[in-house]
């Protein structure tokens, strides 16, 4: 579920204190989930429940947002079956790209409660229907908002859709496809996806690893292993000759942009679990580059963005979005970007350049250790692509044990000609 972007490491500010190692520890009784753990941290006066389904936006069918609508009406009935209001609380859920996660916490004596509000995520909705029919507007207005706050987003979509040539899978229609959104396709979507065998349980926080072995046993034990859905999307790769570039004109911009995807095959591995290390460093290492090309080096580009997507089978996808200067010609800017890429290895990666990335990569996962939101992000990233959860202390320990040499090669397979889209949007009045 790797997805990164190039403010990442902003996000964790230093706090002071020692960072606790955390172990991860299986669980056998697991009923028939996928996999479950335990985290123990005593040290914490919380305990913290991930139920992660192994279903995401990519899984979508027609239409777009069926699996963030699932997620809503998942999370209230469970709320209405345990604490017997489905509104109670705010929605504790979200939907990623692989995965839909829901976070329930607490103090260590509500752990069973925690449980079981998880278990219930797994059951058929059964909301009132008028009830049910709002959370379609509700998850209406939630995408237009987010929609309204990344406003280049539907660029991305076109790029996507023309690398992918679909509108499924890694590629999406979600705005087109609001008003098509329908409770049948979603408690269709909740039988098909909300199955034992596709669930990974994380428990974390203040519990004795016995206890929870117990517990989940108590609560998950009626489970049985399941059919797991098939992930059509995870096989499509785009055709490596692809050069696709389509112009278009649009008074929904601010300025002219160009919009690029980029996809990388790693065709010697088929997943991405051994990579991480590798993945975190290297694109440290590029992002570092093409910031100082694309802006610091070049005042035509008024803003940029810079995003990484890392799936469990090691296929990677590179984004970038330029906003370009007045007088800065869209033709001008596709080539500035495709140079930019043929030429960022022009200069070898220096052991120094490697050396800065790795332990500012370091610094972060130790930090992350200290916030429990931060945390869970962690416990849940590779969870979510069925992988067992990784603590920012082992996490560390990859980085530390990654070779430059397997910097170099990630970075050299990166920046080799594979498919691409570009979008070349022109601002009109």
């Amino acid at each position: 579920m790797r997805t990164v972007a190039l403010f990442l490491s902003l996000f964790f500010f230093v706090f002071s204190g020692p960072a606790q190692a955390q172990s991860v520890i299986p669980l056998s009784e697991k009923g028939g989930l996928h996999a479950a753990y335990v985290v123990p941290m005593l040290d914490v006066e919380r305990v913290d429940v991930q139920l992660i389904v192994l279903s995401g936006a990519y899984d979508d069918p027609a239409p777009s947002g069926t699996a963030h609508l699932t997620e809503h009406l998942a999370a209230f009935s469970a709320d209405a079956t345990i604490l017997r209001k489905p509104r109670e609380r705010d929605i504790y859920a979200s939907t990623y790209n692989v995965s839909t996660v829901y976070i329930n916490s607490g103090v260590p004596s509500e752990i069973e409660k925690l449980l079981r509000l998880s278990r219930a995520v797994l059951d058929t909705p059964s909301l009132p229907k008028g009830f049910a029919e709002s959370e379609i507007d509700i998850v209406q207005r939630e995408t237009l908002l987010r929609e309204r706050q990344s406003p280049y987003r539907w660029l991305t979509r076109i790029a996507l859709q023309n690398l992918y040539d679909t509108t499924r899978g890694r590629a999406d229609n979600t705005i087109e496809d609001l008003p098509n959104l329908s409770l049948e396709k979603a408690y269709q979507f909740h039988k098909e996806h909300y199955v034992p065998s596709n669930v990974t349980l994380v428990v974390s926080g203040n519990i004795e690893p016995e206890k929870a072995e117990e517990l989940v046993g108590l609560i998950f034990g009626d489970t049985e292993p399941s059919e797991v859905p098939q992930k059509p999307w995870l096989d499509h790769k785009p055709d490596p000759a692809l050069r696709s570039v389509e112009r278009l004109k649009s008074d929904r911009l601010e300025r002219d942009m160009v919009q690029l995807a980029k996809f990388i095959d790693f065709k010697d591995r088929s997943t991405s679990i051994d990579m991480q290390g590798t993945f975190f460093i290297g694109t440290s290492v590029l992002n570092e580059r093409l910031s100082k090309a694309l802006y610091h080096e070049d005042a035509r580009v008024l803003d940029y963005s810079i995003d990484w997507y890392f799936a469990k089978n090691a296929d990677l996808e590179l984004t970038i979005d330029l906003q370009l200067m007045p007088g800065f010609s869209l033709d001008d800017a596709h080539d500035l970007l495709k140079e930019t890429l043929a030429n960022l290895l022009n200069e070898p990666i220096s052991k120094k350049e490697i050396s800065q990335a790795r332990q500012a990569e370091v610094v972060w996962a130790q930090n992350s250790a200290r916030r429990p939101t931060a945390l869970l992000w962690f416990l849940q990233n590779v969870a979510s692509d069925g992988f067992p959860p990784v603590t920012p202390s082992v996490f560390a320990d990859i980085l530390s044990n990654t070779t430059d040499q397997e910097v170099i090669e990630f970075a050299e397979t990166v920046v080799q000609p594979s498919a691409t889209s570009f979008v070349l949007a022109e601002k009109v009045e």
